[in-house]
């Protein structure tokens, strides 16, 4: 009996110590991977939920005592106050899924709610100055390495997805900048499979390391252990995995081992500059070689004929 006492005070205790957490961006896999392991550890959970989302939340999370849903969005920033009031720790894995339009070669898009500028950098400010208000102690946000803006990989998703990478380092810098403690996830390439046959790395300082796929739950695991976790605080993480022996099982060992950010990140301008530089110039050549084959066509039937009456 007493055996079952102290488990459960033990139990308590662990929950207690997470304090009281809000999630934004529960409706993805990550979002809801983070709350459900939020879940499994009882932690009481806030989370914020746009109007045409509202069926999707209340199937997921209604059965769930933890679980508080409050309306809004990252643009309304009196909705973030609300969210965050009473919180202590922000989970930020909110992202625009915007793709790229033909119209915004001709137009600026940022008064479209769901542009990058205004979900990943606007409203990682609404959420920085709510948590000033509300006195929000931490705030994690999961993003991804924005500082290669002439990388491929970086190339293709400002490509077709409206400038996400250069708006989410924005929102990075902004963060950073806000003298609230935060921690910055950068995973590798995030998927539903479960990775138990790999090993875990992860890097402090912005360090770049090559992407590899790691699942959704690893990374919500790491945002829990981020929770508690005193090395963490205003800090640049990159996590992926490797083969088995040459990482960790589990992140404690690797949290350890994390330190502050001391290098200097790039400039913000620059960077969004550079973003904008490399895929403008890779939309000219595109543009080139398209309406290269496009005359190649037309002037097919032209050569052919042109063959014949030769021959």
């Amino acid at each position: 009996m007493l055996y079952i006492i102290i488990l459960c005070l033990f139990s308590l205790t662990n929950a207690f110590s997470y304090g009281n957490v809000a999630v934004i961006g529960a409706t993805g896999n990550l979002g809801k991977a983070v709350v459900h392991e939020l879940c499994k550890n009882k932690i009481s959970t806030k989370i914020l939920n746009r109007q045409n989302n509202s069926s999707n939340l209340i199937n997921l999370y209604n059965e769930y005592p933890n679980i508080k849903i409050v309306n809004g969005d990252v643009n309304n920033y009196e909705s973030i106050v609300k969210l965050l009031e009473g919180v202590d720790t922000c989970i930020a894995v909110h992202g625009s899924k915007r793709k790229t339009r033909l119209t915004d070669i001709i137009r600026r898009n940022v008064n479209d709610l769901n542009h990058p500028v205004n979900v990943n950098y606007l409203g990682m400010i609404n959420i920085i100055n709510a948590a000033k208000i509300t006195k929000t102690k931490h705030i994690i946000r999961v993003t991804g390495n924005g500082e290669k803006p002439w990388s491929i990989p970086s190339i293709i998703i400002n490509l077709f997805g409206s400038m996400h990478k250069a708006w989410n380092y924005a929102g990075e810098c902004e963060l950073r900048d806000s003298n609230i403690t935060y921690t910055i996830i950068r995973p590798g390439i995030m998927h539903n499979d479960i990775d138990t046959d790999f090993s875990l790395i992860l890097r402090d300082n912005g360090m770049f390391l090559h992407p590899t796929k790691i699942s959704y739950s690893k990374i919500a695991n790491l945002c829990l252990d981020c929770i508690t976790h005193p090395n963490v605080k205003n800090s640049t993480l990159t996590a992926i995995t490797t083969q088995p022996g040459y990482g960790t099982s589990s992140w404690i060992p690797l949290l350890k081992n994390v330190k502050s950010d001391t290098k200097e990140f790039p400039d913000k301008l620059l960077i969004i500059l550079k973003h904008y530089i490399a895929v403008s110039i890779i939309s000219i050549i595109l543009v080139f070689l398209i309406n290269v084959i496009i005359k190649n066509m037309l002037l097919l039937p032209v050569i052919n004929r042109i063959s014949w009456m030769i021959l």
